[in-house]
């Protein structure tokens, strides 16, 4: 008896994940070949990509007289709009990598005025490599949202406004004689903020 029931139960998680993998699906827009946009869908969660150029605005304003970076030989064009989201979970990054022939001090000082809409404005010296999003699904533990400057190092700089959960940030650099520089919106939402 407990074979029988043992085998009927293995059929039944075979047969469920059979059906939830016929649920999946994936678009992609490849009509004029470039793959930009990338659609996946699952029972559990949801993946869009979007590396349009005209998908990258996450609100914050372009440098005047800035051109998005050329697009690299490998394909990478230096944009994309990210959304992931699963059960109770959500992660929205935009982001967009810009040149000028300004300098970089003109640059910061720009974005230095622009990123006060976003809320309190903190300038870090160098970069940290990454941002100061905070993923908890529980929000009892003791994030406060509050931004850094921890662990930045090197040339340029980061401009940061917002919270740990709603993020805009500005990497600066030199590039030569004018400046590389990048916009990213980072927005994470727990099962208690959906």
């Amino acid at each position: 008896m407990k074979i029988v029931a043992t085998k009927g139960l293995l059929a039944a998680v075979i047969a469920s994940l059979i059906l939830l993998l016929c649920a999946c699906s994936i678009s992609v827009d490849d009509k004029d070949k470039k793959n930009e946009k990338v659609d996946i869908k699952t029972p559990f969660a949801n993946l869009k990509v979007d590396s349009d150029a005209k998908s990258v605005d996450n609100g914050i304003p372009v440098y005047p007289g800035a051109h998005l970076r050329p697009p690299e030989k490998d394909g990478d064009n230096h944009s994309a709009n990210i959304n992931l989201g699963a059960m109770g979970f959500g992660l929205k990054v935009i982001a967009a990598e810009y040149e000028t022939s300004d300098s970089p001090d003109k640059v910061k000082a720009f974005y230095e005025d622009k990123m006060k809409h976003f809320g309190s404005v903190l300038i870090c010296n160098g970069h940290s490599g990454g941002s100061d999003i905070h993923v908890s699904i529980n929000k009892k533990d003791n994030d406060n949202g509050k931004l850094s400057c921890s662990d930045t190092s090197g040339s340029g700089w980061e401009i940061k406004a917002g919270t740990s959960d709603d993020e805009h940030l500005v990497s600066i650099e030199p590039n030569g004689s004018g400046t590389r520089f990048g916009t990213v919106l980072v927005q994470t939402k727990g099962k208690d903020t959906l």
